[in-house]
């Protein structure tokens, strides 16, 4: 399998990890984690501009979004990334991307490190929200990669 088809497969998986966390939450009173998934998908959004140079100056990474507003990204998101990663070969991502960050600093990666970055991001902060369910005993949604790849039958 090759980097971008690689790629495709585990923005899939985050955004099916997404939407679960997603409906989990409608049937919670969790501020703290609906704070962290908004946290989570603007941030997607946020870094998918970057990969077309926006300037970041001043964005606001930590939003109040409903859970109707975060399902709404989370569907637009995972959207764009799939479009945007059909239409990439391995060569593609090592394109280059001038942006700035939320403080106004210029930076430059590729495109299979920032994609590589939000993967990860999302995956370190749907831990957080699990942990907050679990501390308030509430049964978190799996969101592993693994059991993915078992409901999608991609192994």
């Amino acid at each position: 399998m090759n980097t971008v088809e690689h790629l495709r497969q585990l923005f899939a998986y985050n955004d099916w990890a997404n939407r679960r966390i997603v409906v989990a939450l409608k049937s919670t009173d969790s501020p703290d984690a609906k704070k962290i998934l908004a946290h989570i998908l603007t941030t997607e959004q946020e870094y998918y501009a970057r990969l077309f140079g926006k300037d970041s100056t001043g964005f606001d990474f930590w939003p109040e979004l409903t859970l109707d507003e975060c399902g709404e990204i989370a569907r637009e998101t995972g959207h764009l990334y799939d479009v945007l990663l059909r239409r990439f070969d391995d060569e593609g991502l090592d394109i280059r991307a001038r942006y700035r960050s939320s403080e106004g600093t210029p930076f430059e990666n590729t495109y299979r490190e920032m994609l590589t970055h939000v993967l990860f991001h999302s995956a370190t902060h749907r831990g957080n929200i699990v942990r907050l369910l679990r501390d308030n005993n509430i049964a978190p949604p799996q969101t592993d990669y693994i059991i993915y790849l078992r409901e999608t039958k991609y192994i």
